[in-house]
């Protein structure tokens, strides 16, 4: 007879994906790091798959703050000629800068695809959390979409802590949610 494999956990089948890696020697996965605007664009690239993106094939976008022999380049380039992310007005990507939930999760967002929601149908949504109003102005539309998605982890007082910078943990709750989405249309 033929041995089965318990289920896997959640995080479990993200990492089976190659959506996110284990960096950790110990073996388990380490929820706590922050995530940097470089790990969220290889995250992203793998699980949305950006580069296959018509998108994708737009022009490089200038970077002043990272050449093109860094690992990650690639896939930073990717999510820049999507439009998943942007540079500043300077033309940096601060590669190595931790993200806040607000702009991790926007981000998210916008490589899932942003519900073009109404003003009013953002604010009567973003009501509901006690802590909305620190969402950035330029966050909230994009929040959201992720809000209604169920890609945020908010805790048990509904507080979505927009502010804090955005972990590993909170990453995986949105692929999660994703990968639920996608192999199951009706969950949500």
């Amino acid at each position: 007879m033929p041995q089965t494999q318990p289920n896997p956990t959640p995080i479990e089948r993200v990492l089976s994906m190659g959506w996110m890696s284990n960096p950790a020697e110990s073996g388990t996965f380490d929820f706590t790091p922050s995530v940097t605007r470089s790990e969220l664009a290889q995250v992203l690239g793998k699980a949305f798959k950006l580069d296959q993106r018509n998108t994708a094939e737009n022009p490089k976008i200038s970077v002043q703050d990272m050449t093109s022999d860094r690992p990650d380049y690639a896939a930073i380039q990717t999510a820049l000629k999507t439009g998943t992310m942007t540079v500043d007005s300077q033309g940096r990507f601060f590669p190595d800068r931790p993200v806040t939930r607000a702009e991790g999760l926007a981000i998210f967002a916008q490589a899932y695809g942003v519900f073009q929601l109404s003003e009013d149908a953002v604010t009567d949504l973003l009501k509901e959390y006690p802590d909305a109003v620190d969402i950035p102005d330029w966050a909230q539309q994009a929040m959201a979409t992720a809000l209604q998605e169920g890609f945020v982890n908010t805790d048990r007082h509904q507080a979505i802590r927009p502010l804090e910078p955005m972990t590993r943990a909170d990453l995986a709750h949105a692929l999660i949610q994703y990968l639920e989405k996608q192999q199951n249309p009706a969950f949500g």
